[in-house]
């Protein structure tokens, strides 16, 4: 166990940002990274870099996609640098200290873990077994090894290795490495790609209607959104509730509080197979996340900026309110009863880990199992959190429930689940069950999201699913389409569809860097 805790300690803490060094991995990449998001990485696809504020890129001869571009920098091998993939819905064991690159290393074993949300992992995870090195001081990883299944064909699919095969944390830097070279093409703002005018200004109006089509998409499908005008004018909880104060966040983009405990970390690792029984609540306030959207988005009323300003005319006012009483039997059993009962909506959702049915008000469809809807999945399961920059770990009562107060930052993976959609949160984790009893995330330091866990007990061992008598069931459609189970980013992924792969990446580029500076 002393093992397994320092491993989940080296790699949830891992921090490309604060580090100084040159590596080559076997696929010929170099990188060199210092301290500040500073980074310049030549991969066979083309040379990027940032220089602590701006990321740019070389265009390759012949592109004239993209010609312009917005976002923040984004981690170079991800794979290596931000490691702690590898903790989610995870068994981990650790082999022993081995040598690699010249660094003293944990061989570490990882194998999936059935959990409630039983997510797919990044690099196909829970396909195999994955092996890691773990270098025993940063928390990186210097090598990830996936082994197909035992039933997989030997003549098709055969171990992948990712791996640095030299490096030097000692190199010899300066601004300039890290400057954009002339001819690249320099990250901006959307408000700034937006105010240039001529090509700049075509391309992020074009990004940002895609975008904004996306996140109507997300609006109109989440499931509060759909439960509006089922909701009770008179309901005396509408208004979120304050919650705890936002999380202190540095301009680095780091958490002032301590670090979390080694306990902590173990508990939400071991997250995810609990079966309990609790009424979920969930505000969301609109109004408050589209005022974060830069001026000149807001400005441009075409396309998919006006489909958003539509969608929103039909949620004003207060944040929606939405309750569902919720039974969960471990990986793959759970019950989900909407309260709020809306056309075109389900009533229930229920899986008994071999058979999924959905109940609306006068019918009900069969079909395989399948997780729970995302933001069920991840308030059973915690173990997301360990992809984040988390501190504190404070031990508080939650009602009359021992939990764990937790800071959280959204990180800089790319996988990060759509729970971290915003900036920064408060996490309230049950310390016995490891479920999350209350999620509050915030936007421009304003809570605009909240999920509530109460009345929270353990659940029983021989969980059953309560069906309505009288309805027959009928086979799942295929595809399989019921509305309580599309997630916000298939929606919004749907809308960019037709539009080809740019248009999905910039939906979910908009949507994970609302709020950012």
């Amino acid at each position: 166990m002393a093992a397994e805790a320092e491993v989940l300690r080296l790699v949830q803490g891992a921090d490309w940002t604060r580090l100084r060094l040159a590596a080559e991995a076997n696929d010929g990449t170099q990188v060199l990274l210092a301290p500040g998001r500073r980074y310049r990485e030549q991969t066979p696809d083309g040379l990027r870099g940032c220089d602590g504020e701006r990321p740019w890129r070389m265009p390759s001869t012949g592109d004239d996609r993209n010609a312009h571009s917005t976002g923040k920098p984004q981690p170079p091998l991800p794979m290596l640098f931000c490691p702690a993939w590898l903790l989610r819905s995870s068994r981990i064991e650790v082999r022993g200290h081995v040598t690699a690159c010249g660094r003293d290393a944990l061989h570490v074993v990882v194998t999936e873990r059935a959990t409630i949300g039983d997510r797919v992992m990044p690099r196909r995870l829970r396909s195999g077994q994955t092996e890691a090195l773990v270098d025993a001081e940063l928390g990186i990883l210097l090598r990830v090894t996936w082994f197909p299944p035992e039933d997989a064909d030997p003549d098709i699919e055969s171990p992948e290795v990712t791996e640095l095969v030299s490096l030097d944390l000692d190199p010899a830097t300066d601004a300039a490495q890290f400057a954009a070279p002339p001819g690249s093409v320099v990250g901006e703002t959307w408000s700034e790609a937006m105010e240039a005018g001529g090509p700049a200004a075509a391309v992020a109006k074009t990004a940002a209607g895609l975008a904004a089509g996306g996140l109507s998409a997300l609006i109109r499908y989440w499931p509060t959104a759909r439960a509006r005008t089922g909701a009770d004018p008179a309901d005396p909880e509408a208004a979120m509730p304050a919650g705890d104060p936002p999380p202190e966040i540095s301009p680095a983009g780091r958490l002032a509080g301590p670090q979390v405990s080694d306990e902590v970390l173990r508990v939400l690792h071991d997250s995810g197979t609990a079966a309990f029984q609790a009424t979920m609540h969930e505000w969301i306030d609109y109004p408050a996340i589209v005022s974060q959207v830069p001026e000149g988005l807001r400005r441009a009323g075409f396309g998919g900026i006006g489909m958003l300003l539509d969608t929103l005319a039909e949620h004003p006012g207060e944040p929606v309110h939405t309750v569902s009483v919720l039974r969960v039997g471990g990986p793959g059993r759970f019950q989900i009863d909407y309260q709020q009962q809306v056309k075109k909506r389900p009533m229930t959702i229920a899986s008994d880990g071999q058979r999924r049915w959905v109940v609306s008000q006068d019918r009900m469809t069969v079909g395989p199992a399948r997780q729970p809807p995302s933001d069920v999945a991840d308030l059973a399961d915690a173990s997301w959190l360990l992809e984040c920059r988390i501190a504190g770990g404070a031990l508080i009562m939650a009602g009359d429930r021992p939990a764990y107060r937790l800071d959280v930052v959204r990180g800089d993976a790319p996988w990060l689940p759509l729970m971290v959609l915003f900036p920064a949160a408060v996490a309230v984790v049950d310390a016995e069950l490891g479920i999350i009893l209350s999620l509050t995330s915030y936007l421009g330091g304003k809570p605009v999201r909240r999920y509530e866990l109460r009345d929270v007990t353990s659940g029983p061992a021989d969980f059953r699913v309560d069906l309505p008598p009288g309805l027959h069931a009928e086979p799942e459609p295929d595809p399989p389409a019921p509305m309580g189970d599309v997630t916000p980013l298939k929606a919004a992924g749907a809308v960019a569809h037709e539009v080809g792969k740019e248009a999905a990446k910039a939906v979910r580029n908009f949507l994970r860097r609302l709020g950012s500076p």
